[in-house]
């Protein structure tokens, strides 16, 4: 049964892929079906009902003997015979014994003689023009064998009268004794006269009845447009039928991935089926099926890998393809469980995390290998738990120094900062992305529907391996995936922490809200400012963490861990703070990028 439901489904999938070919196909033989019913030569049918010599068991003539039934199969062969075409053509110049089918219902004494014209007229004048003469030409039959038997018979009484007139001659001059013998001869032909006049009455008393048409041919009743339509309906029927076939033909040599099955049946494992459109879903979205299927990826990766802090290289199986939309919402999924997150932008494609966030043009990863840039300098404050190293200007050039000493350092700078550092890569068929495996500790390999093929997966997990880096598993890229859910949240993250106004309550202060460690930030120099070796204080974690997590408390604010271990005086209200000044080339270190961006 699971067999049976899965090749039906790669048949349906099979024919969605190549919809507008098979349509077309049908299409196409659909009109050449119609205008070959409309111009090719028209031919039709006619028949007439024959009822041969009607005896016992048929209701047209009650009176006969069973032994007397025809042997209709040999009437059959008959009515096509050259006799009976002869006597036709008597009457129908045109008729031809090669138009003519008969049969023979089961259990009658019925022939269906049907003749095939070049139109309903002549189908009609073929048919009933093959009937009489058929029954004409048994009529001609019996009536000659009726003839000669009464010849034969005329001839026979001839020699009786011969024989008995001779006796009776004799008769005259015999003697007694012969008398009584001659005698005897007289009266034996006398009774062979009579029979043989009793048999010439019969003869002449048989009536020749060969059977009758009981049904004649009527022309048919089937016009032009029937024809079209009839002939549009084939080729309707014979172009579905060849665009299935060519389309299972170009599937079976097309390498392509189309479905989850098929990667699956590869042995590679499957961590998430997200969507290859939409953005960052769980920020625009994070209630439909796309933002669910990043946080089974975020469930996924969290349980592939145990120690912390962790390098995680997200790259693409298909060469020159693009892997950034799934490692920025992969990179919000963690930020938003509460793990501090840096994303690292190391790849050179059109789509740029930057742009997915909102952030414009501004140095990273190309400044630090070209130029020695401190990378935690440059880090680009994207959400309260993600921070961003964007590409830079230039980052095809940089590309080269993928394997160099520099970004080598860089990752090392970057795990002191936070749990888990994302590596947007090209694609791993790229050699600087191979280089960038040997930075990581667990690969990622995103897969898109339509476009990996088995060739991709198999020389990319080669590559990682090689590199020595441990391939966690895949991610499926599908278009199909809706991005609308049951229950979108349509509401900007911002307003919660704001409060809500609507509901009237009191909206928080902003020196109270979520302190933002960016490079250049207050709370950033307050963490310089500590003495060598002592913690960098965490970003601030997500407020909607489960009671199965682990202890997120470490990822505390700083100003609520300071508010449990120096609690305030109940006499006295606390007193709101001067809100921190920051440097003039930041943005605003309560505002994210992201945030601004959906208020817009």
């Amino acid at each position: 049964m699971a067999a049976d439901q899965d090749a039906q489904g790669r048949l349906t999938g099979v024919a969605r892929r190549h919809l507008k070919l098979i349509c077309s196909l049908a299409a196409a033989a659909t009109v050449i079906g119609v205008l070959g019913g409309l111009l090719l030569p028209a031919s039709a049918k006619a028949t007439a009902t024959v009822l041969i010599s009607p005896l016992d068991g048929n209701p047209y003539s009650p009176n006969g003997r069973g032994d007397d039934l025809t042997n209709l199969e040999s009437e059959a062969q008959l009515v096509r015979a050259d006799a009976v075409q002869q006597v036709v053509r008597q009457k129908l110049r045109t008729a031809d014994r090669s138009r003519v089918t008969v049969t023979v219902p089961p259990n009658t004494q019925v022939l269906l003689i049907t003749y095939t014209g070049s139109s309903a007229t002549a189908a009609r004048d073929g048919a009933q023009a093959f009937a009489n003469g058929y029954l004409t030409y048994r009529s001609q039959r019996a009536q000659s064998v009726l003839t000669d038997r009464a010849n034969k018979l005329r001839e026979q009484e001839k020699k009786v009268q011969q024989e008995l007139a001779t006796t009776t001659k004799r008769l005259a001059t015999a003697t007694p004794g012969q008398k009584t013998f001659l005698r005897q001869r007289i009266s034996a032909y006398n009774n062979q006269i009579g029979v043989i006049d009793e048999q010439n009455n019969d003869i002449a008393a048989t009536p020749v009845t060969s059977g009758s048409v009981i049904t004649p041919a009527q022309p048919p009743n089937g016009s032009l447009t029937t024809r079209a339509a009839m002939f549009g309906g084939a080729g309707l029927a014979v172009g579905l039928f060849a665009g299935l076939l060519i389309a299972l033909a170009l599937e079976r040599s097309d390498r392509r991935l189309r479905d989850v099955r098929t990667v699956q049946r590869l042995g590679v494992p499957v961590l998430s089926t997200v969507s290859s459109a939409g953005g960052l879903v769980l920020v625009t979205a994070p209630k439909s099926r796309a933002g669910e299927a990043y946080r089974r990826l975020r469930a996924a990766v969290v349980a592939s890998v145990s120690e912390r802090p962790v390098t995680l290289l997200v790259t693409s199986a298909t060469p020159a393809a693009s892997a950034t939309l799934t490692s920025s919402n992969l990179a919000v999924a963690l930020a938003h469980a509460g793990s501090a997150t840096i994303m690292v932008d190391a790849s050179f494609s059109e789509t740029s995390p930057s742009a997915l966030f909102g952030l414009g043009q501004s140095k990273g990863l190309s400044d630090v290998l070209m130029r020695g840039t401190d990378p935690t300098q440059l880090l680009v404050h994207a959400d309260s738990q993600l921070r961003l190293l964007p590409r830079g200007p230039g980052a095809g050039a940089a590309a080269e120094r993928f394997s160099g000493p520099r970004m080598r350092e860089t990752v090392r700078l970057l795990r002191d900062k936070a749990e888990y550092i994302l590596i947007n890569a090209p694609s791993v068929h790229d050699a600087n992305a191979q280089a960038l495996c040997t930075l990581a500790d667990a690969v990622l390999i995103v897969v898109t529907l339509g476009q990996t093929t088995r060739q991709d997966i198999e020389q990319a997990y080669t590559e990682a391996e090689r590199a020595g880096a441990i391939v966690i598993g895949t991610v499926i890229e599908d278009s199909r995936v809706r991005r609308a859910g049951t229950g979108r949240d349509s509401t900007p993250r911002s307003s919660s922490r704001r409060g809500d106004h609507a509901s009237g309550s009191t909206p928080q202060p902003r020196e109270q809200r979520e302190p933002d460690y960016s490079p250049g930030t207050a709370v950033a120099r307050r963490s310089r400012d500590q003495p060598q070796g002592a913690p960098t204080p965490p970003a601030t974690g997500n407020a909607s963490v489960t009671s199965t997590s682990p202890d997120w408390s470490r990822f505390s604010s700083g100003d609520e861990v300071q508010s449990q271990s120096q609690p305030q005086p109940q006499s006295q209200p606390a007193q709101p703070q001067a809100p921190a000044q920051p440097p003039s080339d930041t943005s605003d270190s309560t505002e994210t990028a992201v945030h601004k961006a959906i208020e817009a």
